[in-house]
């Protein structure tokens, strides 16, 4: 059974909330993919939507990614002062204090850093001598095999190769994303980080964007009749609704705005 866009109907509602979290991955949703990861940008006028519903008194907005918080933090363009809160590295990191507070047991530990120094030096040294054209993001808490443009065979050696390395080091989760497999150290997931925010913020409604395996964390905790689970683009899933791209985001973003904006006046 296939699942379509939320309704009007169904926006209204949570537009209506007497607290909205509003939170949305950062790649493949507000940002289109590009085979440079420090060449993303956010479709023009998106962070500007972002501001303008964190600016309304009963909206809470939060941008979350498997992105550290510094990178993240740059792509967004947004500055230390602004109320959107940022969540990196899915959820290890946050511009919240009450969102670090929540995932203190999901932290690194010394041994976790040594093994994650172990795990660079092998794929370091996997790249160099086996998968040239692929690509390497270090991350406080992991390290990614980037294989976006090239052919699908080569890019599903090195993932496969990779994937190979993480079974070498106890400890290792495995994140198989879309060009990208991330191994990470970290214990953290989005899906605890956004609900550990939204309890803070006492949110009677939540929203969720996302377009990979490391959201489907969120959908699944999010489950109550009020919250709005959307997965972007194709794939199975646990969300409710689907959206097909990145302009359907920023359009369905913009729809949300105007209609918490007019809530919030009628309040």
């Amino acid at each position: 059974m296939s699942i379509e866009a939320p309704s009007a109907e169904v926006l209204e509602r949570a537009a209506a909330a007497s607290s909205l979290l509003v939170a949305t991955d950062f790649d493949g949703v507000l940002a289109p993919f590009d085979s440079d990861p420090m060449r993303v940008a956010p479709l023009p006028g998106t962070m500007d939507t972002l501001r303008a519903l964190a600016a309304l008194p009963h909206v809470h907005v939060a941008v979350v990614s498997g992105r550290d918080l510094e990178t993240l933090r740059t792509l967004t363009g947004l500055g230390d002062d602004e109320a959107i809160v940022l969540i990196g590295s899915h959820g290890a990191e946050s511009s919240s204090a009450a969102v670090r507070e929540a995932m203190e047991a999901a932290a690194v530990t010394p041994d976790d850093e040594r093994t994650l120094a172990e795990l660079r030096s092998d794929i370091e040294a996997l790249v160099r001598q086996s998968h040239p054209g692929a690509g390497i993001e270090y991350k406080s808490a992991a390290v990614v095999v980037h294989v976006r443009g090239l052919p699908r065979e080569v890019g599903d050696a090195a993932i496969a190769d990779a994937r190979r390395v993480a079974l070498d080091h106890a400890g290792v989760k495995v994140l198989k994303g879309k060009s990208v497999l991330e191994l990470s150290v970290s214990h953290a997931d989005k899906g605890s980080a956004v609900t550990a925010l939204g309890r803070h913020v006492g949110a009677a409604a939540r929203v969720y964007l996302g377009d990979d395996v490391t959201d489907e964390d969120a959908f699944m905790r999010m489950t109550r009749p009020e919250d709005v689970t959307i997965k972007v683009g194709t794939g199975s899933t646990a969300a409710r609704y689907r959206l097909d791209d990145e302009p359907a985001v920023a359009e369905l973003l913009t729809e949300l705005c105007r209609l918490a904006s007019a809530a919030h006046v009628a309040g």
